[in-house]
């Protein structure tokens, strides 16, 4: 029991500090995204890389962010029925949903993800949707590394849900 409490202490770990270290990319985003307002209304000479840069780090943000909202259970749901339910009711439709829904899904992706960032890879692939043509693997890279995060962290809280519908007590 005590290695299962560990293994998913470091689970949380992770999941806590890979949410905090990305949201330092807002900052980035930010600045990237003033300074290109700036030099496109006040100098009239837009960057060519801010649009890049922009959905880079904003997807490279959402993605990895998931595993810190998922540690946290701040996922949007619909709560008018739900909250009324008995816990263990709650407890049953969430582990079903993880096991149809959630982990099939996201095995999926994170199989695809992996083709794409290999493919990417291997291509040495440049972002064709700006005028700046940036290398785009590392971008392709961050989401089967945030979509592996994702499932951590949705294993953990899985884990957690089931301990305390069989034994009636948090793990």
């Amino acid at each position: 029991m005590n290695v299962l409490r560990a293994i998913l202490k470091g689970i949380d770990l992770v999941s806590e500090w890979s949410g905090k270290l990305v949201s330092w990319l807002i900052l980035v985003l930010m600045f990237s995204l003033a300074y290109d307002t700036f030099m496109r209304y006040l100098f009239r000479a837009p960057t060519v890389w801010a649009y890049d840069i922009s959905y880079m780090l904003s997807g490279t943000v959402v993605l990895t962010g998931m595993a810190y909202v998922t540690l946290h259970r701040a996922h949007v749901r619909v709560d008018v029925i739900y909250m009324h339910l008995p816990q263990k009711v709650r407890l049953i439709i969430d582990l079903f949903f993880h096991i149809v829904f959630l982990f099939p899904l996201l095995f999926i992706l994170l199989a695809g993800s992996i083709n794409r960032a290999l493919w990417s890879w291997h291509i040495k692939e440049l972002s064709d949707v700006g005028f700046w043509y940036p290398i785009i693997w590392p971008f392709r890279w961050m989401i089967p590394v945030a979509l592996s995060l994702f499932i951590l962290a949705g294993v953990a809280w899985f884990i957690r849900d089931l301990f305390l519908l069989v034994k009636g007590t948090k793990l």
